[in-house]
């Protein structure tokens, strides 16, 4: 699939969001740490949280090359967007684009909600499977970033995966790892001028921990539904997957009940964004609807509700690979078997 246009991407514009959104991460971030009510600080701090979804947002695209013209730029756009969620922009393009883009849905290949399969559950450990029973659950989402991927895959080269490269992430994991001190040296500053009285471990919560896990919330969320669903199928080998059932049949376009934030409603256009990441946030929306009028039913695309999403989560525990369908712990069938519909040549 080709961009709406020749290149959609543009400097000024870029900049422009970058802006924006730097700068209510700024202004949040002063509110959930001065002089107020705990009860108005937690409200910054939620908003501090999404503001640092939407800078992730920014350098995501900027680590696909797509947010302005220019590698240079993206390079730097990404490494300073990134400051906020604590990413290494290197690690995030081996575990982003190289395995996920790559080949979405395919086990083994493809970490982001991977689902086990009812050999694999049985055969894991108590722990593990209570582990996975969280994050199954409606409040997986809390705690799936933190334990399968921040620290793990996305600050310092730790999983098994990463470490064979690991000398090449060392610039990028010294930036990330120097903006993260600096981050909580100015949140503790920042306490200290607007609330003396204030111990520094209040500040650093209100300022940081808080955010941060709102942030990670987000982020779980997001990776979720974009990928699972009753009707999205997994796949174990290359030749039951392929480029268009991964990117595009096992790829949703999640719409929200309200556009509240721009940015990250145009992020949802998910699909879109997997048939062609060169396309750059701000215009996902047109990329988007030109995709549904050519592909249509087939698309996976609905509006996030709370009865949706308990019908993702209540469905969506195991996946059986041999009769193509998810299933609950104890193997019984959810949702409807997969197969494929007519496949659409999405490329022009």
């Amino acid at each position: 699939m080709a961009a709406p246009e020749a290149d959609a991407r543009s400097l000024g514009r870029g900049l422009g969001i970058l802006a924006i959104y730097a700068t209510l991460y700024v202004a949040t971030l002063v509110g959930a740490i001065a002089d107020l009510p705990i009860a108005v600080n937690l409200l910054f701090a939620i908003a501090n949280g999404v503001a640092i979804a939407l800078l992730f947002i920014i350098g995501h695209d900027g680590c696909h090359g797509s947010f302005v013209p220019g590698r240079e730029w993206n390079a730097w756009i990404a490494r300073l967007a990134f400051i906020p969620c604590v990413h290494s922009p290197s690690l995030w393009r081996v575990t982003h684009n190289e395995q996920h883009h790559r080949a979405t849905n395919l086990k083994g290949v493809d970490r982001v909600w991977a689902p086990m399969s009812k050999e694999e559950y049985d055969k894991a450990a108590p722990a593990r499977r209570w582990l996975e029973r969280a994050y199954r659950g409606p409040l997986g989402p809390l705690i799936y970033y933190y334990g399968e991927f921040w620290a793990y895959r996305l600050v310092l080269p730790i999983a098994p995966d990463l470490r064979v490269k690991w000398k090449s992430h060392i610039p990028d994991g010294l930036f990330v790892l120097s903006g993260f001190a600096l981050t909580l040296a100015a949140i503790v500053l920042l306490g200290t001028a607007f609330a003396p009285h204030r111990p520094g471990w209040l500040v650093l919560t209100l300022g940081w921990a808080a955010p941060f896990a709102v942030w990670n919330y987000v982020m779980g969320l997001t990776i979720y539904v974009n990928h699972t669903h009753p009707t999205i199928p997994w796949f174990r080998d290359r030749e039951t997957w392929s480029f268009h059932r991964g990117n595009i049949l096992s790829t949703a376009h999640v719409r929200l009940p309200a556009n509240l934030v721009p940015l990250y409603e145009s992020a949802m256009a998910h699909t879109a964004h997997h048939a062609d990441t060169s396309v750059p946030v701000y215009a996902l929306a047109q990329a988007q609807a030109e995709l549904k009028e050519r592909i249509g039913v087939t698309l996976c695309d609905y509006v996030l509700s709370f009865s949706e999403y308990r019908k993702i989560y209540t469905a969506c525990k195991l996946f059986d690979f041999d009769r193509m369908c998810w299933t609950d712990f104890v193997g019984r069938p959810t949702a409807s078997t997969w197969a494929s519909p007519i496949e659409h040549d999405t490329s022009v």
